[in-house]
């Protein structure tokens, strides 16, 4: 079809997931590490807004739209390099405990960079 597979618009997220906590200082192995918290993914939504093609160069970021006491929320634009939205995406992440997978409350270190990048 000459169009971008939907499932890919997760990678992105993914990406740009990962990209923004490592310039907050913190990478999920760290996070595991140094808290005992693994962040488990537990709420996706895509609203696809326009098809991308596959020789699309496509731009993603993070903003972090809310966090609550065991949770983080994240938006994800998509968009096109010229700017075309392709994709508006949401994210949930829950706090669990490593070795029990019981929930916890988001660690006060990333909470607190996290709300310095509240949209």
């Amino acid at each position: 079809m000459g169009v971008m597979y939907f499932g890919a618009y997760i990678r992105f997220m993914e990406i740009a997931e990962t990209e923004f906590l490592r310039d907050l200082g913190f990478t999920y192995d760290g996070i595991t590490a140094d808290f005992g918290v693994w962040m488990a993914r537990v709420h996706l939504e895509v609203d696809y807004r326009f098809p991308a093609r596959l020789d699309d160069e496509i731009v993603s970021w993070a903003e972090v739209a809310k966090i609550g006491g065991t949770s983080i929320h994240f938006t994800f634009p998509i968009e096109r390099a010229d700017g075309k939205r392709l994709a508006d995406t949401k994210l949930i992440l829950s706090c669990l405990q490593a070795d029990s997978l019981k929930p916890t409350r988001v660690p006060s270190a990333l909470a607190d960079a996290l709300r310095e990048r509240i949209v």
